[in-house]
C-alpha cells in the first residue's frame, strides 16, 4: 500500500544482486507502526557503505530517481547529473566535464517480512497495522492470546497476515506480498531499517567498550 499519488513500479533488476546473512531488526518504526523485521543484508553494499562512512540515504525522492538509472553504468542523462550534484559521496559519480552520471547506491537491505506485536486485547488492531505492509513483504502478528476470537482470524485471512504465537509457532501463515513494488518509498523503507540496524549495532559496540573499561 503506497501513499496516495505515489506510482508504484515493479523493478526486479533493482533488487541487490549480493543478499547473504538474515538479520532480525527491531523495534523499528516504519509506516507509523512499530516492527520488528527480517531483512536479508546486501553485504557488498555494506560493506561498501561502511569503507566511506556512508549510512542509511533517506530521501525518497533521490531513492526513486536513482531507480530510473542502471546500477554501475555510466549514462548520459544531464536532468540526472544536475539534481543529483549535492549527493554525499558513494550516491553516484558524476563527471565534471560531460553530463554523466553513474549510480553507485543499491538498497542496503531486503525486508522480507515485518511482525507486529499483538497483546490481548489489541490482536485486531495489530492485523489492521500488519496489512498496512501488503505491497512491500509478508506480514505477521504475534499474538499473546490463547483463544483468538473468530473477527481477528477473519480479518488476518482477508488480510494475508500471519498469526505465530509468542513462542513462534505459526498459528496462520501469512501470504506472499501483494503486487510486490520496488520504488522510492519500499527503498525508503528498507533503509530506515538499515538506519535502525546500524544504531543497534552501535549501540552495542559502545555497550561492550564500556564493559571492557576497568
Amino acid at each position: 500500500m503506497l501513499p496516495a499519488g505515489v506510482r508504484g513500479s515493479w523493478r526486479p533488476a533493482s533488487l541487490p544482486s549480493d543478499l547473504g546473512g538474515w538479520l532480525r531488526i527491531g523495534p523499528v518504526n516504519l509506516l507509523g507502526s512499530r516492527v520488528d523485521a527480517r531483512a536479508n543484508l546486501n553485504e557488498s553494499e555494506h560493506k561498501r557503505r561502511k569503507a566511506i562512512a556512508l549510512g542509511a540515504v533517506t530521501d525518497p525522492a533521490l531513492l526513486d530517481k536513482l531507480l530510473d538509472l542502471p546500477l554501475g553504468e555510466t549514462v548520459d542523462d544531464p536532468v540526472a547529473w544536475a539534481e543529483t550534484a549535492d549527493q554525499a559521496e558513494g550516491v553516484v559519480e558524476r563527471a565534471d566535464e560531460r553530463c554523466v552520471v553513474r549510480r553507485l547506491l543499491e538498497p542496503p537491505l531486503v525486508v522480507t517480512d515485518v511482525i507486529v506485536a499483538g497483546p490481548a486485547g489489541r490482536a485486531l488492531k495489530a492485523v489492521q497495522e500488519a496489512s498496512l505492509f501488503a505491497g512491500f513483504c509478508s506480514r505477521w502478528v504475534a499474538v499473546e492470546e490463547d483463544r483468538l476470537s473468530d473477527r481477528v482470524v477473519m480479518e488476518a485471512k482477508l488480510c494475508g497476515v500471519g498469526l505465530r504465537d509468542l513462542e513462534g509457532r505459526v498459528l496462520l501463515s501469512a501470504e506472499s506480498p501483494v503486487m510486490p513494488v520496488i520504488d522510492g518509498w519500499t527503498w525508503l523503507l528498507w533503509e530506515k531499517t538499515y538506519r535502525r540496524w546500524l544504531k543497534i549495532l552501535s549501540s552495542a559496540r559502545e555497550t561492550a567498550s564500556q564493559v571492557l573499561v576497568p
